[in-house]
């Protein structure tokens, strides 16, 4: 993984990490700079090596919130490093339908399968609700020290939305924060590959088209989650506030611990 570096700097050099990067060195509108080494993304933290855990200790990272359903943590429980607080809470709206742990699906079931009308329902509807994003906003308020990672499965989806809530309320213009979404195309690309590899086996090509698309990254999906809250809501602030709890003095409060 230690070559994902060269896709972007924001990526950390984990021997065993998915998609993990720092969301500090993002540019807010009033001309501040997230801090770096406060705030990551990452996809699951189940093949850290005991390098990647000494790395992350010594940070220090020591919050941890796991977007995953519980057949997903099951199935590849996070590896936790001394110090460290972990946090689980469900953030697919959608995971009665498809989740991240493919070995559950059916023939059937795969070729029922719309990838993009799937993709557009589950942005439309992660922004709303979401007692994940909740759990994001009082971890957000009660760390005081060191630095919290978010995560999903291959951090794209879930965490992309815990990511957006993050930027907003630190005031990030949506141009920055569409960019940060839309960069995991590119540091995701090396995991995704592999996986569509893997997948190739066992699955015929019309099936792998679908999980293609499904681990891709398009504007379409954050332009959809957007409009949804815009129809919603009206501005994203208020979004902020009515659904989580973000007011204005909150928002505050966290830009003079995460931003320069």
């Amino acid at each position: 993984m230690t070559a994902q570096i060269l896709l972007h700097p924001s990526l950390m050099p984990l021997e065993g990490g998915v998609n993990f990067r720092d969301l500090g060195g993002n540019t807010v509108a009033d001309g501040r700079r997230i801090k770096r080494g406060l705030l990551f993304r990452s996809g699951a933290l189940d093949t850290l090596t005991e390098q990647d855990q000494q790395f992350l200790s010594n940070l220090p990272l020591n919050v941890i919130l796991d977007y995953r359903d519980a057949d997903e943590v099951a199935a590849k429980p996070d590896i936790l490093w001394s110090g460290c607080e972990y946090h689980q809470v469900a953030a697919n709206p959608m995971s009665h339908e498809v989740n991240a742990n493919l070995e559950r699906l059916t023939a059937e079931t795969i070729a029922a399968f719309d990838p993009q009308a799937f993709m557009l329902e589950l942005y439309r509807r992660l922004p709303f609700n979401n007692a994940a994003y909740k759990k994001l906003v009082s971890l957000l308020c009660e760390t005081q020290e060191g630095a919290l990672v978010q995560h999903c499965a291959v951090g794209k989806d879930r965490t992309g939305m815990g990511a957006v809530i993050v930027l907003l309320a630190l005031g990030a213009e949506w141009s920055t924060i569409k960019e940060d979404y839309l960069l995991t195309e590119t540091t995701l690309a090396n995991f995704r590959e592999n996986m569509l590899d893997k997948l190739s086996i066992t699955l015929p090509p019309e099936a792998l088209e679908k999980f293609a698309y499904v681990l891709s990254v398009q504007e379409l999906f954050i332009d959809t989650a957007l409009q949804a809250i815009l129809e919603a809501y009206g501005t994203t602030d208020s979004w902020l506030e009515k659904e989580y709890g973000m007011t204005e003095e909150v928002r505050e409060t966290l830009r003079d611990r995460y931003l320069e």
